[in-house]
C-alpha cells in the first residue's frame, strides 16, 4: 500500500482525505465524546452507534433544535486544549496539493498556511486566486484562534448527510471528480466515524473499472466482539477497490505518515563515513559509486572522504553514459571564513550554507530517502543516530569497519532499515554487508538501498 500510494504522490496523482483520528491525536474528542451531551439530553442507550441519527433526534425533540445543537458542539470544541500534532506537521511535508477533510477544526490549514481553504460551493467559484495546495472542508469549519465560532455550519445530522449533494452540489461533484481521477488515501477514519459513509457511498456509486485504486488506514477495534463486523466491513471496502491498512491505535498514523513522507521525497541517498582507524574505504566507495550510477537517484553528502569517492565515481560513470547532471550530486558545506575547499575533480554542485554542524546534518539528512555508511568514526555515529531519530533507514557497509560495522553489529536489521509492511528484505543481504569480498558487500548494500528508497531499475 505504501509503495502504490507513494508512487501516486510522487507522480502528482494523489489526494488525501483526513478524518477525526488525526485531530484526536492533537487533543480533540472522538465523535462519541463530542456528542456526549447530546446523547444525555436525548436519553438514548450507550450502544446506540448511529451518531448522525442521534443528532437528528436531538434537533427534532429539543427546544431550540439546530441552533442549540451547533452551540453544544461548539462549546465542547472550545473546551479543548490542543497540543502540537506531529501528524499535522507531517501533512505539511507531504507533496499533496489536494487535501479533503470532514473535521471542523483548523489544524490542517494552520499547519499548511500557504494552502487555500474551501468550505462552501461559493469558494470553488472564486477566480484568479493563486494557489497550489488546497484544503477542502466538506462538513463545516471553525474560525482559527479562540474562542472559535462557526465559519460554516457543521454537517452532523442524518438529514445533513442525506441532503448533502443538494446543499453542496459543487463540493460533491468535485469530490467525485477527484475520486475518479486521483488515487485517494482516507486517513484517520474508523467504522465508528459517521463520515465513513462518504467513503462507502463513493465506492458503491462507481464501478471499480472507473477509478484508480484508493486506500484507507483503519483502526482495528479492541473489543473482540466488534472485530467480526470490522472484518466484514474491511472485505466490503477491498471489494470496492479500496485497499485497507489496519492500525491498533491512531498514534500509529504518525509512523505511517512519516514513512509516506520519506517515500515521496526526491530520490536522494545520503552518503556518510570515512576511513576508520584502520583500513581503506576507497575500493568499496568506488564500487558503490559505480553501481549507484545505474539508478535514477541523486547523491547528497557533507563532502566527507567516503562521500567524495562515491561522488567522483558516480559522476564518471554518468559522464561515460551521457547521463551526467551536476545537480544529481549535492555537496553541502558549512559557512566558514577563508577559501572554499578544493575538489580533486569537477563534479556535482557545491552548496555553501549558514548552518552550524548540527543543523546542517539535520538539514541534509532530512532531504534523504535513505542513508549508506562506509567506515567512519564518532562523527559518523552521530549522523547514524540522527538519521534513525528522523526515520531515515541506515544501510551500514559493515565490511568497511569503523562506525559502519559498529552500527551493523550493535543494532537489529529492523531498527536500522525502518522496515514497513511493504518490505521484503532478505536476511541474507543483511549478513552479506559484512562479507569479505567488497563486491559481494556492495551488491547486498545496493539491493537494500533499492528497497529502502523504493527504486526500480537494474539489480
Amino acid at each position: 500500500m505504501l509503495t502504490q500510494y507513494g508512487e501516486a504522490v510522487f507522480s502528482g496523482n494523489a489526494a488525501l482525505f483526513v478524518g477525526a483520528g488525526l485531530s484526536m491525536g492533537a487533543g480533540y474528542p472522538s465523535w462519541n465524546s463530542l456528542l456526549e451531551d447530546v446523547r444525555t439530553k436525548v436519553r438514548v442507550p450507550e450502544d446506540f452507534s448511529d451518531l448522525p441519527l442521534l443528532a437528528q433526534y436531538f434537533v427534532q425533540t429539543e427546544p431550540g433544535g439546530r441552533s442549540v445543537l451547533n452551540n453544544l458542539i461548539l462549546g465542547r470544541l472550545n473546551e479543548v486544549e490542543t497540543k502540537s500534532s506531529v501528524g499535522h506537521k507531517l501533512l505539511e511535508q507531504l507533496d499533496i496539493d489536494d487535501i479533503w477533510t470532514t473535521n471542523y477544526d483548523c489544524l490542517i490549514e494552520d499547519s499548511i498556511p500557504q494552502a487555500r481553504v474551501i468550505t462552501s460551493d461559493g469558494d470553488l467559484l472564486l477566480r484568479n486566486v493563486p494557489q497550489r495546495r488546497r484544503v477542502t472542508k466538506m462538513h463545516g469549519s471553525l474560525s482559527s484562534g479562540g474562542p472559535a465560532r462557526w465559519l460554516t455550519p457543521p454537517v452532523i445530522t442524518r438529514s445533513d448527510y442525506e441532503r448533502y449533494e443538494l446543499t453542496y452540489p459543487r463540493l460533491w461533484a468535485t469530490l467525485k471528480a477527484t475520486y475518479l481521477t486521483k488515487s485517494m488515501l482516507f486517513l484517520g477514519f474508523s467504522f465508528t466515524d459517521p463520515n465513513i459513509e462518504i467513503l462507502l457511498k463513493l465506492s458503491r456509486s462507481l464501478q471499480k473499472s472507473e477509478y484508480a485504486e484508493h486506500f484507507t488506514v483503519l483502526r482495528r477495534p479492541d473489543d473482540p466482539a466488534e472485530r467480526r463486523l470490522h472484518d466484514l466491513r474491511v472485505v466490503d471496502l477491498e471489494n470496492s477497490n479500496i485497499g485497507v491498512c489496519e492500525v491498533d491505535n491512531f498514534e500509529q498514523l504518525n509512523e505511517f505518515l512519516s514513512r509516506l513522507v520519506r517515500r515521496t521525497k526526491k530520490k536522494k541517498i545520503f552518503v556518510s563515513g570515512g576511513a576508520p582507524d584502520s583500513g581503506d574505504v576507497t575500493e568499496v566507495a568506488k564500487l558503490l559509486g559505480s553501481r549507484l550510477a545505474e539508478f535514477e537517484l541523486g547523491i547528497i553528502s557533507l563532502a566527507g572522504k567516503a562521500a567524495m569517492i562515491v561522488s567522483y565515481e558516480f559522476g564518471r560513470e554518468r559522464r561515460m553514459t551521457g547521463r551526467y547532471d551536476p545537480f544529481s550530486i549535492e555537496l553541502f558545506f558549512r559557512q566558514k571564513s577563508g577559501e572554499a575547499p578544493a575538489l580533486k575533480e569537477r563534479v556535482g554542485t557545491a552548496i555553501y550554507t549558514n548552518y552550524d554542524q548540527a543543523d546542517l546534518r539535520r538539514h541534509v539528512i532530512d532531504q534523504s530517502r535513505s542513508m549508506v555508511v562506509i567506515g567512519g568514526a564518532d562523527g559518523t555515529m552521530d549522523e547514524i543516530e540522527l538519521a534513525l531519530g528522523m526515520g531515515v533507514p541506515v544501510i551500514p557497509l559493515a565490511h568497511t569497519g569503523g562506525a559502519a560495522r559498529a552500527a551493523w553489529s550493535g543494532r537489529t536489521m529492523p531498527e536500522l532499515l525502518s522496515l514497513d509492511d511493504d518490505s521484503t528484505v532478505r536476511q541474507d543481504d543483511w549478513k552479506l554487508l559484512n562479507d569479505l569480498d567488497p563486491r559481494v558487500a556492495v551488491s547486498a548494500a545496493v539491493r537494500l538501498i533499492r528497497q529502502t528508497m523504493y527504486l526500480s531499475g537494474p539489480t
